[in-house]
């Protein structure tokens, strides 16, 4: 009664701590929040799935959303239960950026604030999990988790990030309690449901079972599970998948005649604004791999003008690809042959370039949390190379999906941080599990008697 007591209370402790970040006055409308409002909005007022525009008298042409359809089904759900937060919504999408829109969105935040308490709750539930059930240790992962301000600061943008959390979260929960009863089918079921759902969120994740193609080839070629319950463990997640997608397709067939989950184009912009970067010299990409870390002091050890190409300015690859390479794929092209030729010039023209900045873009993007990844990245390092046993299979089971993830968003996007905010409960996992080898070896060193002696029977035991 008193272990149920205590955790109740510290998640009411972290429910509050939520509130507070969470249900304050203000938002903060980003380039991208007209699109999704615009989207959540159609659904809200017409039924229909489009972003191309809004009208409160005149529905738009159905359209292949590009990405966020769980994120337009958050916006009507929130117009519907404020008229206050529908006006503000509104004035997005009508108005410009600039306007001084949305100051409330009362409603939008309040499902935001539902999602990032599952979202702690899940990180709660993955530490006790993984430290085999140790609820001391799983409140330390859940401290860590909300050190991370990306888990409340897009709370006040009508983004995808809060969806997005929930769901990574779910996900790393189904996926750590399929690890743990891996001859429960049930469990990959649920594992690939929620992965079919982060693709409604983030369409880069119809990518993630590629991923675990290659993680089940290796476990069944290096003999370390079952055959027959990789290939249906397998199975039963890959089918799970799919039916979170169907309806999705199902209605892309139907009402626009074409099998895919989003438009062409939205692919071909995204391929734009990364493969400009692959343009960057040898030179910059040296020096990207010092830039791309916070608090570098990059620009005391070279200057400015060395590294605004390799930001968000005017003069930076990113700007070319958006204004310029865009422009000059899509001229006299049609969608396919702008992807075609994005391919053909900017990856199999040059791949060894393609390769590299695919692996500076990733390093740039895995720093999630800005000056708190100068912690959680070693972190993750250590538990990586200095776990032993029980701990390092379950650790790689864990982040693999994630890195994987982090590695397609490199790939084929600029790969900002917001991109893998699903690697903040594995991090926050690996910060833990150093605190605690750091307090073990402590202890084993001086405190075999007395107070620190009695601190051990604190600790996640050792497997």
């Amino acid at each position: 009664m008193l272990k149920l007591t205590t955790n109740t209370i510290l998640f009411l402790g972290v429910v509050w701590i939520v509130a507070s970040r969470i249900l304050v006055p203000g938002a903060n409308i980003q380039p991208d929040s007209p699109r999704y409002v615009t989207a959540g909005l159609n659904l809200y007022q017409h039924g229909i799935l489009s972003a191309e525009r809004y009208q409160e008298d005149e529905p738009p042409e159905p359209g292949l959303y590009a990405g966020g359809v769980l994120t337009a089904v958050e916006i009507a759900t929130a117009a519907m239960l404020s008229k206050d937060t529908y006006r503000d919504l509104m004035c997005v999408a009508e108005v410009s950026v600039d306007e001084g829109c949305g100051r409330g969105l009362w409603s939008l935040k309040a499902i935001y604030f539902l999602e990032a308490c599952i979202f702690h709750l899940c990180a709660l539930f993955v530490g006790w999990r993984f430290f085999g059930r140790n609820m001391i240790a799983a409140w330390g992962v859940v401290a860590a988790s909300m050190l991370f301000k990306d888990t409340y600061v897009y709370a006040s943008s009508p983004l995808s990030e809060q969806g997005y959390l929930m769901l990574a979260g779910l996900f790393a929960s189904a996926w750590i309690y399929a690890f743990d009863n891996a001859e429960k089918m049930f469990s990959w079921f649920i594992s690939g449901l929620i992965a079919g759902l982060l693709v409604l969120v983030k369409p880069a994740w119809l990518l993630l079972p590629i991923g675990l193609a290659l993680i089940s080839f290796f476990a069944l070629f290096a003999g370390k599970s079952p055959k027959r319950q990789t290939l249906t463990a397998s199975a039963s997640f890959c089918v799970a998948f799919v039916l979170a997608l169907a309806p999705m397709l199902l209605r892309n067939w139907i009402v626009l005649d074409t099998f895919a989950m989003s438009e062409q184009s939205y692919l071909v912009s995204s391929l734009s604004h990364r493969l400009a970067f692959n343009l960057m010299s040898w030179k910059e990409w040296l020096i990207g791999w010092i830039y791309y870390v916070p608090v570098s002091g990059a620009q005391r050890l070279f200057g400015l003008d060395v590294l605004l190409p390799l930001g968000w300015g005017e003069t930076s690859y990113y700007q070319f690809g958006r204004d310029t390479l865009d422009d000059l794929a899509n001229d006299g092209r049609s969608v396919l042959e702008a992807r075609n030729y994005l391919l053909s010039e900017y990856v199999f023209a040059m791949p060894l370039k393609f390769v590299a900045v695919t692996l500076l873009l990733f390093w740039r993007g895995i720093f999630v949390g800005h000056v708190l990844a100068m912690l959680a990245v070693p972190s993750a390092g250590l538990i990586t190379v200095f776990a032993r046993n029980g701990i390092w299979l379950r650790w790689m089971f864990l982040i693999l999906p994630f890195m994987f993830m982090a590695g397609v968003n490199a790939a084929l996007s600029v790969s900002l941080y917001r991109y893998n905010l699903a690697l903040i409960i594995p991090y926050s996992i690996a910060m833990v599990w150093v605190m605690m080898t750091a307090i073990n070896f402590m202890l084993s060193r001086f405190g075999q008697t007395g107070f620190l002696a009695t601190a051990k029977t604190f600790l996640p035991a050792k497997r």
